[in-house]
């Protein structure tokens, strides 16, 4: 009978630098960055406030937090006020049919504030998270 090694499970390998990682964070730091993803729910304002106020003592991992929610916020915002004029545009053209557009700047806005919801319990829970298309834009500016 010969004894093996068992391999121990490998742990999930992050794409973070050390210093944006949750796991690698503190639990206050955590608990900031946490309320910079809850303070998207009151769109770009809550993140902003938060940025000022945190912007020369704050270090990388809420700085990177913070900016990835501002600046979702802000796509969020452009992109609910495309869809909202491309929809009313339809409705134009088409005679009224565009009206079924009309839900789509809706369920985006609230689209966005489960993804402010998802992004904050995974780095209060020392998860990695990272916004679809800001979030890699984001951590290079850092």
């Amino acid at each position: 009978m010969t004894q093996g090694n068992p391999q121990q499970p490998q742990s999930a390998v992050s794409a973070f630098p050390p210093d944006l990682q949750a796991a690698s964070a503190s639990k206050e730091d955590r608990t900031l960055a946490m309320i910079g993803h809850l303070l998207g729910l009151t769109s770009f304002v809550g993140p902003l406030i938060l940025l000022l106020l945190k912007k020369d003592g704050a270090n990388k991992f809420i700085l990177f937090h913070i900016k990835q929610v501002l600046f979702w916020e802000i796509a969020v915002i452009v992109a609910v006020i495309a869809l909202a004029i491309l929809a009313s545009l339809i409705g134009l053209v088409t005679g009224g049919l565009g009206c079924v557009c009309m839900p789509l700047p809706f369920l985006l806005f609230l689209g966005s504030g489960i993804y402010n919801v998802i992004g904050a319990i995974q780095v209060n829970g020392g998860k990695d998270f990272e916004y679809i298309v800001v979030g890699p834009w984001v951590r290079k500016s850092i």
